[in-house]
């Protein structure tokens, strides 16, 4: 039985359907590369302000718990920016299986229609990449969301270290019963 070979215009149509994809990808790679600037951003104060804190550059009380807190952020740093790579990454394989599928449903048309499993596949691939980094973006936003969690109990426990110090100084300072 005869292939149809579709006309200029339906195989036009059809590799751009795939576009659709490759913009909804392109809008979370934006997205994305805009939250992993903030991560490195946020890695780079932190050392920043690890490395004052170790010099004596600032005059701030609790240092050593100051320093022991940076320790715990920069390690969910390390989490979160592991995370975005990846995401980063497999959005890119996305918006190529994208690119493929769109390329592949051009050769398949100039083929008389042979091997339309290809782009087919392509866009499976790319749909279910794309599902992936989503899964992985979730998971950076709750890591995010953890870390500033984190951040607001320590200066609460920063807060009630202050308030009970002078308490403590207070008991220390006066003669003992007797």
């Amino acid at each position: 039985m005869p292939v149809a070979v579709p006309s200029t215009y339906e195989t036009l149509s059809a590799m751009i359907t795939p576009a659709l994809f490759m913009t909804a990808t392109g809008s979370l790679i934006i997205s994305t590369s805009n939250r992993m600037s903030r991560i490195v951003d946020r890695i780079r104060q932190l050392n920043q302000e690890a490395d004052d804190l170790g010099r004596g550059a600032k005059q701030v009380d609790f240092v050593e718990e100051r320093l022991e807190h940076i320790s715990v952020q920069l390690d969910r740093m390390i989490e979160r920016s592991d995370t975005i790579r990846l995401a980063l990454t497999v959005l890119y394989s996305a918006l190529a299986m994208y690119v493929g599928t769109s390329l592949t449903l051009a050769l398949d048309a100039l083929a008389g229609g042979w091997f339309l499993v290809v782009p087919t596949t392509l866009a499976i691939l790319g749909v279910g990449l794309m599902l992936a980094a989503c899964v992985l973006l979730i998971r950076e936003a709750r890591i995010a969301l953890r870390n500033n969690r984190l951040e607001i109990l320590f200066y609460q426990k920063l807060r009630n270290l202050r308030a009970a110090k002078p308490a403590a100084s207070s008991t220390e300072e006066s003669p003992p019963a007797g």
